[in-house]
């Protein structure tokens, strides 16, 4: 999740608010983290903490990239 979590804050940019303008930043983000990103498995040696991570990253996956559709 961390690899994604900072491709996703590298493209941030903000608004005159200070805030970050998440509309002007999805395409961005979705182009970058689709192009590198891949779905990552679990083995029953992972901790439960891992695992939670690693549903986190394919969850975004599906989300933006369209894995496992």
């Amino acid at each position: 999740m961390l690899p994604a979590a900072i491709l996703l804050a590298s493209c941030a940019t903000t608004t005159d608010g200070g805030g970050t303008d998440a509309a002007a930043m999805e395409p961005i983000a979705h182009a970058t983290f689709c192009s590198v990103a891949k779905p990552i498995t679990w083995s029953s040696k992972d901790t439960e903490t891992t695992v939670a991570e690693i549903k986190a990253h394919n969850a975004v996956g599906k989300a933006l990239c369209g894995w496992g559709r």
